[in-house]
Order: C-alpha cells, then sequence, then structure tokens
C-alpha cells in the first residue's frame, strides 16, 4: 500500500533521511546521517488509511503533507540519533541542494520545500534555546547556542541559515538569550588567543553575528559594548565587548608571543620568518577587522555607539600622548624582563596596550581610503569645526596652532561682555588693531557627515596610537643601544681581569650573563615593535592619510590661488585648530625617516609633493605655526630628500627623492629662504624646553645640510642670495650661525682634549690596572659619553664653518658680514679658533684616531683660512682682527701659512700672506691713533665696552652706548641691558650732540698729533 505521495518520500529520505520502509537503510557515503526507520509513524499513518479507497488522495490538502514532515522530523529528532542542532543545520543544507536541483516546481512544491527549511530552522531555534527539549547527552544539552558556535567559525557555512534562525529567536523574544552565550564565549576566547593563535575563527564567527541587523544592535546596546566602568584606557580595553577584538598585536604584552615569534635571535632568517609570520597574521586581523566594523557601521542601530566607543579609546588614553609616556612604559616593559634589577611600576596601568589603539586606527585608515587620493570630491565634505565641537571629542584644552584659549572662546562668542574686553586688552598688550564690535561668531556645525568622523577619528587615534608607540620603539632602541655599552664595557673588563680569577671576575660573569639575557629580551621586543609598526602596507596607508591631512591644512589656511605668500591675517578656524593636526604630520614624517626609511624609497615625486607643500607654506610662517619645534621637526623629511653626501650621512643612495625639490614651484621659490630666516636659526634660540639648547643644534644640523644642499643649485642659490639682501633677518641668521660655530667648537675640542687625558692614562697599562674595576668601568663609561659628545659637536662645527666659507665667498653676502655689529665678531671669532687648532695649547688635541670624531685639523684650518681670505680685501675686518686683544696673534697667522703650504692654493696662500702683511701694518697705524687720542672723556666712552663711540645712541634707560654695541646685543637679547625691559632698534635714540662732539675730540687731536710730529721733525 502506498503511504506517501513520491515527493514527500523523497523529501522524508533525502533531506530528514526517514524511511517509513522497515527495509535495512543504506547509507549514503556523503551524507552523516543514516536512513532511519520511523515504524511508529508508518504503523500511525497506515491506521488513519485504512478503509480509504484512495490512501493517496489524503495529501491532495497542502496542510496534511506540512503535518506529515512536521510528524516525521519530530519522530526524527525524538529518537535521540545525532545532536539535534547538527542532524536540523544538515537537514537545511540538504534541503537547499535537493531543491536546486528541481526544475519547474509547482507552487505546492516550492511551499513545501519553504516550510522545510522553516521547520529546521524553528526546531533549531527550539533545539538551541531548551536544549532539554529533544533528548541528547548531557555534554550537548549544557552547550545550548553554543552548539551552533564551530557553525559560525567557518565562513559561509550557517549562509541562509542564520537570518531565519535570527529572526524567529526575535520573534520569540529570546534574542538575549541567543546572544550573550556567544558574544560572552568568542569574547573569552579572543582574550585568552595570541596573534600567532587562531584567531581567524573567531573574527569569522563575530562578523557572521553581526551582519545579521538585530544582532549588531543588541550587540551595540549591551552594558558591556561601552562599559561606565571603563573609566581609563586600560579599563576599556579590558572591560568592553571589543576590547577583546581589537587587542591582537605584534606587541610583547605578553613575553611569550615575543619568544614564539623570535626564537632564535642569532639567525637572520629565524628573525625574517618571524616577521613574516606576525605580518601575514597582521594582515588577516586588520581584514578581520575592518570587516567587523563595517558591519557595525552599516547597521543604523550600531553605527552611533561604535563611533561613541572610538571617541572613548581617544579620549580615555590620552595620557598616552604625555611626553611622561614613553618613559614609564619602557620602565614597565624593563620591568617584566628583569624584576629582580629593575623598579616596579610606580603606578597601575592606566591607558590601553598600542595594539588596540594601533589596531583601532588600522580600520579607521581603511574606512578613510575611499576619500584619502588626491582630487577626491568627498574630501571637500571635512568640516575643520569638527574639532571645536564637543559632541564627539572635547578637544578645548589642546594647544592651538595660533590661538589662545582666550582667543577661541571669544570668537565663538563675541557679544560676551567679558570675552570681549579680555581680547581688547590682549590686543592693546600685543598692539594689534582689534576687530569691531559687530564682529561675526565662528559658526560651528550642529551635525557632521560619515567623512567627517572617520576623519577626524582616525586623526586623533593615530595621534594617541601609532605615534605614542612609534616614540615607544625609539626610546626602546636608546634603552638597547645604551645597555649594549654596558654589556661592552663589562666584557672588556671581564678580558683584562681574565687572568686573576678570584671573586671579582665571578661577579663580572653573573653581570655579563644577566646582560645579555636582558639585552637579547629587549631585542625581542623590539622586534616585536618593528614588525607591527614597520609593516609596509599599514604604513603606506599612514602616507595616503597623512597626505591627506596635508592637503587639508594647506586648504584651511587659505593660501591664494598662487599658494604664497599667506594672508597676514590668520583665518579663525586655521589658528583654533589643535596644534597636534600639523604636529602628527612633522611626527609621522620623522619617525617614517629615523625607524622606516624604506618607505620613503618607494615614493614618487607626485606622493611627495603634499608634504612638501606643506612644509613650504608653514616652515617659515611662525604667524600661522607658533610652535618653532614643530616647524623645526619637518627638516627631518627635507634633510631626508637630500642625496647622500660621500660621509655617508645621508640616508638614501640616489637623487631620485630630491627630484620634488626641482618640479615643486613653491619650493624653488619660498622653501630656502624660508629654512634661513627665524623659524630655525632665531626663534629656536628663545625656546624654554628643558631640552632645547641640544635641540636646537639637531635642527640646525639638518638645516646646515640642507642648506649646503641648496647652495649648489642656482634656483635655489639665487633665493638665499635674495635673502642676504634682506639685511636685518639675515643679520640675525648671520649671528647665530657664529654663536652656533663658537659654542659648538668649544664644546668639540674641550671633549677631545678630555679625550686625549683618558687615552694617555690607558696606555699606561700599569697605573690603568691599579685602578678599582668600578672606577675603570665608570672611567670608560665617561669617555664613551664624551666620544659621542666629540663626534657630535665635531661634525656640526665643521658643518657651520663650511656654510661661512660658501656663504662668505660671495662678496654680496660677505658685505653683510661687514656691517659695524657683526664685523667685530666674525673677525674675533675666526681669531679664536686660529689660537685653538695653531696655537700653544694645540697639541692637547692630538687624540688617537681623530677620523674617529670627524676631526681633520688641517681641512678645518682651511676652512678658517678660506674664510679670512673671503673677507681680507675688506678695512673693517682687517681694522676688528687686529683690534682683538684677546686672540689676534701674527704669529698664529704666520704658523696657519707653513702649515698649509701643502693643503691651500697658490693663490689663497698669497691672499692670506697678503693679509698677515696687512694686519701687520693696520696694527702699527691702530696703535698710532690710539696714542693720539691720548685720554678719553668718559662721557665719550661706551657705557659696556668703555672704548670711544663713533655713533652714540640713547637708550629707554637714559644710558648711552655705540650703536654697533646695541645692535649686536639686541641680535641674541631684546632687552635694555641697563633694566631688562623691552628695547628693540627702532626704540634708540641718535645723540647727534655727542656724536659731533667726540668727531671734533678725534679731529682736534689728530691735528694736535700732525703739529706735535711736525715739530719733532724740524
Amino acid at each position: 500500500m502506498t503511504l506517501l505521495l513520491k515527493e514527500d518520500a523523497e523529501l522524508l529520505a533525502k533531506v530528514f533521511r526517514i524511511t517509513l520502509d522497515a527495509s535495512p537503510a543504506t547509507p549514503r557515503a556523503d551524507s552523516s546521517d543514516p536512513l532511519l526507520d520511523l515504524p511508529d509513524l508508518a504503523s500511525e499513518l497506515a491506521a488513519e488509511a485504512a478503509g480509504a479507497a484512495d490512501p493517496a488522495a489524503r495529501w491532495a490538502d497542502l496542510s496534511s503533507r506540512r503535518s506529515l514532515l512536521d510528524r516525521a522530523l519530530v519522530g526524527r529528532l525524538s529518537s535521540a540519533s545525532s545532536p539535534a542542532v547538527d542532524y536540523l543545520l544538515r537537514c537545511f543544507t540538504r534541503c537547499a541542494d535537493l531543491r536546486a536541483r528541481k526544475r519547474d516546481l509547482s507552487p505546492a512544491s516550492e511551499a513545501l520545500f519553504a516550510y522545510v527549511a522553516e521547520l529546521c530552522v524553528s526546531y533549531a531555534a527550539i533545539a538551541l534555546l531548551n536544549p532539554s527539549f529533544f533528548p541528547q547527552p548531557a555534554e550537548l544539552e549544557a552547550e545550548g547556542v553554543l552548539r551552533l558556535l564551530p557553525y559560525l567559525k567557518e565562513v559561509g557555512r550557517l549562509d541562509g541559515f542564520l537570518t531565519p534562525l535570527v529572526s524567529r529567536i526575535v520573534a520569540d523574544d529570546c534574542l538575549a538569550d541567543f546572544a550573550l552565550p556567544l558574544f560572552n564565549r568568542l569574547e573569552h576566547e579572543a582574550r585568552h588567543t595570541t596573534l600567532l593563535g587562531d584567531f581567524t575563527s573567531i573574527y569569522n564567527a563575530m562578523i557572521t553575528l553581526v551582519q545579521q541587523k538585530p544582532l549588531g544592535a543588541f550587540l551595540a546596546a549591551d552594558v558591556r559594548f561601552l562599559p561606565n566602568s571603563a573609566t581609563n584606557g586600560a579599563l576599556l580595553e579590558a572591560r568592553s565587548r571589543l576590547g577583546a577584538f581589537f587587542r591582537f598585536s605584534c606587541f610583547p604584552n605578553e613575553a611569550r608571543l615575543a619568544s614564539e615569534a623570535f626564537p632564535d635571535l642569532s639567525q637572520a632568517h629565524a628573525v625574517e620568518s618571524g616577521f613574516q609570520s606576525l605580518r601575514m597574521s597582521l594582515q588577516l586581523l586588520h581584514r578581520a577587522m575592518t570587516a567587523l566594523a563595517k558591519e557595525l557601521l552599516k547597521n543604523a542601530d550600531a553605527k552611533e555607539p561604535f563611533f561613541k566607543f572610538i571617541a572613548a579609546a581617544c579620549t580615555l588614553n590620552h595620557g598616552r600622548a604625555q611626553q611622561y609616556f614613553p618613559h614609564a612604559e619602557t620602565d614597565r616593559l624593563m620591568h617584566a624582563l628583569d624584576p629582580l634589577h629593575t623598579e616596579p611600576p610606580q603606578t597601575e596601568r592606566t591607558t590601553s596596550h598600542d595594539g588596540f589603539l594601533i589596531n583601532l586606527g588600522a580600520v579607521l585608515l581603511q574606512l578613510c581610503e575611499g576619500f584619502s587620493a588626491p582630487g577626491s570630491p568627498h574630501a571637500a565634505k571635512i568640516d575643520p569645526t569638527y574639532l571645536l565641537s564637543t559632541h564627539r571629542l572635547d578637544l578645548s584644552a589642546e594647544t592651538k596652532l595660533c590661538a589662545t584659549a582666550d582667543d577661541v572662546m571669544y570668537w565663538l562668542d563675541p557679544r560676551n561682555p567679558d570675552l570681549r574686553q579680555r581680547y581688547l586688552d590682549r590686543m592693546r598688550e600685543e598692539m594689534v588693531e582689534a576687530e569691531p564690535d559687530d564682529a561675526v561668531p565662528l559658526q560651528v556645525s550642529d551635525s557632521f557627515g560619515t567623512i567627517s568622523e572617520y576623519f577626524f577619528l582616525t586623526l586623533r587615534l593615530l595621534h594617541m596610537g601609532l605615534l605614542s608607540s612609534f616614540s615607544m620603539m625609539e626610546k626602546l632602541m636608546q634603552q638597547h643601544s645604551r645597555l649594549q655599552q654596558e654589556l661592552q664595557l663589562r666584557e672588556d673588563e671581564l678580558v683584562r681581569q681574565g687572568a686573576a680569577g678570584g671573586m671579582g671576575v665571578q661577579m663580572l660573569e653573573a653581570e655579563i650573563s644577566r646582560f645579555k639575557k636582558y639585552t637579547e629580551g629587549m631585542k625581542r621586543y623590539i622586534l616585536c615593535y618593528q614588525a607591527q609598526l614597520c609593516d609596509p602596507i599599514m604604513l603606506a596607508s599612514c602616507v595616503r592619510f597623512y597626505r591627506l591631512v596635508s592637503r587639508w591644512l594647506v586648504a584651511t589656511a587659505q593660501p591664494p590661488p598662487e599658494g604664497l605668500p599667506l594672508s597676514p591675517q590668520v583665518p579663525r578656524i586655521f589658528a583654533a585648530l589643535p596644534e597636534h593636526t600639523m604636529d602628527d604630520v612633522a611626527q609621522f614624517l620623522k619617525s617614517l625617516s629615523n625607524l622606516a626609511p624604506q618607505v620613503f624609497e618607494l615614493m614618487g615625486a607626485d606622493e611627495l609633493h603634499d608634504f612638501v607643500t606643506l612644509i613650504v607654506t608653514f616652515i617659515g610662517a611662525p604667524k600661522y605655526v607658533k610652535n618653532p619645534y614643530l616647524r623645526a621637526t619637518f627638516t627631518k623629511l627635507l634633510r631626508f630628500l637630500i642625496p647622500r653626501s660621500d660621509d655617508g650621512d645621508r640616508r638614501h643612495v640616489s637623487d631620485r627623492l630630491s627630484v620634488v625639490l626641482h618640479t615643486h614651484p613653491l619650493a624653488k621659490r619660498f622653501l630656502a629662504p624660508a629654512v634661513m630666516q627665524a623659524c630655525f636659526f632665531v626663534d629656536i634660540e628663545f625656546t624654554g624646553s628643558h631640552t632645547g639648547a641640544y635641540d636646537k643644534y639637531e635642527y640646525r644640523h639638518e638645516m646646515n645640510q640642507i642648506l649646503e644642499y641648496f647652495w649648489a643649485h642656482a634656483e635655489y642659490k639665487a633665493t638665499m642670495i635674495e635673502f642676504a639682501r634682506n639685511t636685518p633677518k639675515f643679520v640675525r641668521f648671520v649671528n647665530m650661525l657664529i654663536n652656533d660655530s663658537i659654542f659648538s667648537m668649544d664644546e668639540a675640542l674641550t671633549k677631545l682634549q678630555n679625550i686625549r687625558k683618558t687615552q694617555l692614562e690607558i696606555a699606561d697599562e700599569a697605573a690603568w690596572s691599579r685602578q678599582p674595576p668600578r672606577q675603570r668601568q665608570q672611567r670608560m663609561h665617561t669617555h664613551h659619553q664624551e666620544e659621542g659628545h666629540a663626534r657630535y659637536f665635531m661634525q656640526f662645527t665643521n658643518e657651520t664653518l663650511h656654510m661661512l666659507n660658501y656663504l662668505s665667498a660671495e662678496r654680496e653676502v660677505a658685505l653683510v658680514f661687514m656691517l659695524p655689529e657683526l664685523v667685530g665678531r666674525i673677525s674675533t671669532m675666526l681669531n679664536y679658533f686660529l689660537t685653538q687648532l695653531v696655537g700653544p695649547k694645540c697639541s692637547g688635541l692630538k687624540v688617537q684616531n681623530p677620523d674617529k670624531y670627524f676631526f681633520h685639523p688641517r681641512k678645518l684650518l682651511a676652512e678658517i683660512a678660506s674664510t679670512v681670505t673671503h673677507f681680507s680685501a675688506f678695512s673693517e675686518f682687517v681694522l676688528a682682527t687686529v683690534r682683538d686683544e684677546r686672540s689676534y696673534d701674527q704669529g698664529n697667522l704666520r704658523k696657519a701659512l707653513r702649515v698649509l703650504q701643502s693643503v691651500m692654493a697658490p693663490a689663497e696662500l698669497e691672499a692670506l700672506e697678503q693679509f698677515a702683511n696687512k694686519c701687520v701694518e693696520v696694527k702699527q697705524q691702530d696703535l698710532q691713533e690710539e696714542a693720539e687720542l691720548g685720554e678719553v672723556p668718559d662721557d665719550y666712552l661706551d657705557e659696556i665696552t668703555a672704548e670711544i663711540m663713533d655713533d652714540p645712541v640713547r637708550l629707554p634707560s637714559g644710558k648711552v652706548v655705540d650703536r654697533p654695541t646695541i645692535a649686536r646685543h639686541l641680535l641674541s637679547d631684546e632687552t635694555d641691558p641697563f633694566n631688562r625691559q623691552r628695547c628693540t632698534l627702532d626704540m634708540l635714540v641718535e645723540d647727534v650732540e655727542l656724536r659731533e662732539r667726540i668727531q671734533a675730540f678725534r679731529k682736534e687731536r689728530r691735528e694736535a698729533a700732525k703739529q706735535q710730529s711736525a715739530m719733532d721733525t724740524s
């Protein structure tokens, strides 16, 4: 008797794997579910059909067929032949496969297939949420909804199934019961997995879940998506749902990761293999994280919570942007490496780990790709007033590019009487014209589009994450270098003591063992940082983003169509931008040149163009960018673009990168003067940083090399000479150049003298060995430090003296050095340098291996002598030279001539000899004139130098001094030296009457001398 329709029997057999035939079941090779006979159901159906003329007619009603399938499925599930959820998923898949093979199905058949799929989903929901509903082993019952997890981890495994399942669960109001266990388990697994573990399956599951709109919305609404208890960055990472998924990284938060990735530091191929493994994992990780973020952002109910989460990551990690952070974090890592010999952290961690913020930044960078390309119309949607609003980030306390907090408050509310009065007071103090009473407020938008959200959150994340981590990496590298030096000192000492044996040797061996372990651990840390921070794919994304930031900053400054010069009136919205918006570009370029120079090697001139435009626009614009260190930091990129010189100091080999300097119209016109003027050689002099004294020499070292390169190219050289014609600015430039030369020469030669003393001590092996080991170690430590300082300052001395030489070779430039306020300084400096190099104490500079310290005495002497010959044609220089009572010595000039016979060209030697002869003549004349003057009245004497004045001027304090004297003082310090009040050149008052009296006095004494001479002759 036929109990079923053929189609229904096929569905039972091929989908549910059920038979009503008692014949033995033959399992299909491709099925994990053998055919199962349901005799009870068969008996029921037979009883129901008994007596019917046509048993098959009862299936004409679709509802009867649905009932049959339902009864059959329940019977199969009640048999406990396999785990219910697994079985139902396989049934769902078999149903879809069978449907796909059918052609021209009737509406009834279509409905039946749909019903079978619906049954699978409905009973799966029951089995997941009520696992005891169907008989199965206790361990499977305990899993509940987690039984679905293996399928969620396989990409595409739940296609077509999960959406109706979630809809059914939502309809049953059971979403929390379904979602929470899954999210909890995935979070737990994420927190206990590393980058070298199987994190991809965890992300697959998470992404599959949040692709379902109700689940994405549930996740975002969960109290742990952005927990109230997350009051700092560390707690946000530890307690938030997403914290677990954005924590994976290469960074050595766990010592295990560093050891697993780099087990053997002695083999280069093993280290490279570690890099490749970590970076391949990073690429997978960032793709997965971006996919997860995109799903949340596509979900209208999750988008805003996700933005709030990112903003919280920025706000709660503000401590990472502080100067102390790299030092404190390095100490924390060092203590983890060597807890017995290092101080424990003073405070608990309050910031997120590097990986958490850098991963968020990497995701946001990908989201910015859609509008980061040059010419993208979407970039015009970036609204700069986002940074003045508090709808997402409160940056009101951030230092602004060129505005104070009071300025910004006034611009936002100019009608506030208190703010208006404070504004007027400031303008009066600064002697600037105030804007009218009816000034229009600076308008801040009420809402912001997705483009602005992506752009500014990315900017802030990179500020807190990537750039902070770059600082950490540099700090670690410095520490590692220092420890290697300490290790070398101990190994050298062990060699020295080795033959003696004893307790001292044993202690040294123990120290060496500890230092080796310590340095190896640090090396692994550094490699982990390099693996993530120097990943070329991520850095390429950063380059594209910071190019966009550069273009946006320039556009916000509202330059003229031709690019420069900028308007004297700074746009208020630009002035109010946080300083870090520009400083981040500078710091990124600086870090890139130091830590990943290979990235620059891959750039073309068009890619560098945006950065060079930013630099040219603002490097010489203190009105737009007040912080001189910010402007100075851009020198790192400029220096990197200069081809490598013979000393190998530059970073790249070819001229390829420097092409941008010769194809950039603004650079060719404006860059060299901007580099030369106050932003570097003047403004930096007045900064208050505790490291300012050394920072400025680092920046000027960069500048020296850049300007030397510019001088060798006609277009740039012409702009430098034109700058020299702008006398006041160039005078200040020259004054700083002289200051730098004197300071660096003194520092270098002092260190060389100390180095020579130590070398002589070491050469006396017997006396050296008698010193206690600790004392020898300390002496060697100091010796190495002095060697480093000597190299640094001697290199800088060589550069500044070379600059003086090539600048003075141009007569039009040399004329500026002959101004009254400069000629005395330059002549005194050159005399002093000659004394140092060929004077009586020069033997104290004879160190071993002078090349090691960039000390080339003959070359240095030739540079100085060549500069002297450039000035020798000017009578004022000759006179200033011989009037230098402290350092002028005719013997030094004669000795220099002898030493340089084989070094300088004959024409230069002849010019130098003529200068020496001229000095003898002029010195005699000057002594004669001094004798003629006799005793000079006190009121004719300069109150600072006590010398007779030529051009007396009265200071605001009422004191009278010679104009060159005070002009020279004001170059470095714009204050009246007698009362320290502000004083500038335009505040000086000529004392015409006194000048005329002095001139008359000179004339009278000369005539008297002539008369006396005539009488003596007669």
